[in-house]
């Protein structure tokens, strides 16, 4: 008799009730007072202990689709339902202040919720061990690189214990060489800790790596247009990017990215020809 695969077991543990629905979004559509409509009818699933990644075109409603789920901007219509209150959101600036050291900021968030001074100062130590930053915890801010100061957005989020972590294009604004360090600390985390992860990013090879799952969103706007399931195990390591199989699933990826640009290619140049 054959063993189910691991999909198998997830699709009957969500039959069987037994497995943990972090974010369900449905039927979710925003559209701004300027009349922009950014997503159009975007449905996902995201279970406790998975990793998805969205890609997408720029302007599609990828970080309209996360503030929604965080529950920072409301929908026009559907809903985005979580299971959680224990949410931390990683957003594409650092946003630290500057006057307080790197210690001083992961404490910030235990502050606001009023977690007592002893509980919130082991909380953030344990949160800047995570990320590696123990050495500069007195450094302020502006001492720091752009990928150290993303460590400790990330520890800020880390302290809070999130059981969902949604993040918007976090490495965006670093180079090439500090992205990779970063998505690689970004899953030793993930694996360490279990949450569950919704993570923004253009990058189609960052997405590979990081997620279980990628959905791909089409142009502006946003339609859920497909979904390319990793079957990578974890933790992996750096050099799984240079293997044929990643580079078959970024191959794929990019396929959906560049069918679903298609259609709307040719509507504008028929527009364009009617207007001729």
């Amino acid at each position: 008799m054959t063993s189910p695969t691991n999909s198998q077991i997830k699709e009957m543990a969500i039959l069987a009730g037994t497995e943990r629905i972090a974010l369900r979004i449905t039927d979710l559509c925003v559209q701004y007072a300027t009349g922009t409509l950014a997503l159009s009818n975007v449905s996902l699933t995201l279970r406790q202990g998975e990793f998805v990644a969205v890609v997408g075109p720029s302007g599609c409603g990828k970080s309209s689709m996360l503030r929604v789920a965080a529950g920072l901007l409301a929908a026009s219509q559907g809903s985005a339902t979580r299971s959680t209150e224990h949410v931390g959101f990683v957003f594409q600036d650092p946003t630290l202040l500057p006057w307080r050291t790197v210690r001083g900021n992961v404490e910030l968030s235990g502050e606001l919720r009023g977690t007592r001074r002893a509980e919130r100062k082991a909380k953030a130590a344990e949160a800047i061990g995570k990320v590696g930053l123990s050495d500069v915890a007195g450094q302020r801010p502006g001492t720091l690189s752009g990928g150290m100061r993303m460590r400790v957005s990330l520890a800020r989020t880390l302290a809070s214990q999130p059981e969902l972590m949604l993040l918007d294009e976090p490495f965006a604004a670093v180079d090439e060489i500090t992205r990779g360090r970063l998505c690689d600390d970004l899953q030793r985390l993930f694996v360490a800790d279990k949450f569950a992860a919704l993570f923004v990013t253009h990058s189609i090879a960052e997405a590979v790596f990081l997620a279980s799952r990628v959905l791909v969103l089409s142009d502006r706007p946003g339609r859920l247009i497909g979904e390319v399931p990793v079957p990578l195990p974890y933790p992996r390591s750096p050099q799984v990017r240079f293997t044929s199989e990643f580079t078959e699933l970024t191959a794929q990826v990019s396929t959906l990215l560049t069918d679903g640009e298609k259609p709307l290619r040719a509507k504008k140049k028929k527009a364009r020809e009617t207007a001729a």
